[in-house]
């Protein structure tokens, strides 16, 4: 039997390349992702995890625009570290006017906590973490 022992890289095809990569550049480096590599119409990041790379799509491929629900991708989630992690990235994301499709919250429940936004072809991103809420502090009373 052979086992998987991760996911390697994503290659995501982008409809304007140069229009994707300043969408994708800061946001990669918000995520602490470097620049891994970059060729004509393709650049990667990698974080010593994963790579994700970006790469122009050909010219069938730019005829008509990405839509959710077609064969093939459906969206990417980063896992990331914290509740806290998730809210910095939903602020970043609405102070460089990208898309939020729905802000930081719990989604499936309170163990989920999750933001989910589009890239520039409208194709679905999230980060998310598997963690309950923190419990609440209980007030001294003062005596």
């Amino acid at each position: 039997m052979v086992e998987v022992v991760g996911v390697d890289h994503l290659v995501v095809s982008v409809g304007d390349f140069e229009t994707s990569k300043k969408f994708y550049a800061p946001l990669m480096e918000f995520l602490d992702f470097g620049v891994e590599a970059e060729y004509e119409g393709m650049m990667g990041w990698a974080n010593g995890k994963t790579l994700f790379w970006i790469a122009a799509a050909d010219e069938q491929g730019r005829k008509r625009k990405y839509r959710k629900g077609d064969i093939g991708f459906h969206h990417y989630a980063f896992e990331l570290a914290s509740r806290k992690a998730v809210d910095d990235l939903g602020a970043f994301l609405e102070t460089n006017k990208m898309t939020v499709v729905d802000p930081p919250g719990e989604y499936y429940g309170r163990n989920y906590y999750a933001v989910y936004f589009t890239d520039p072809d409208g194709m679905k991103l999230e980060a998310m973490i598997w963690a309950p809420p923190k419990p609440a502090r209980k007030r001294r009373r003062k005596q």
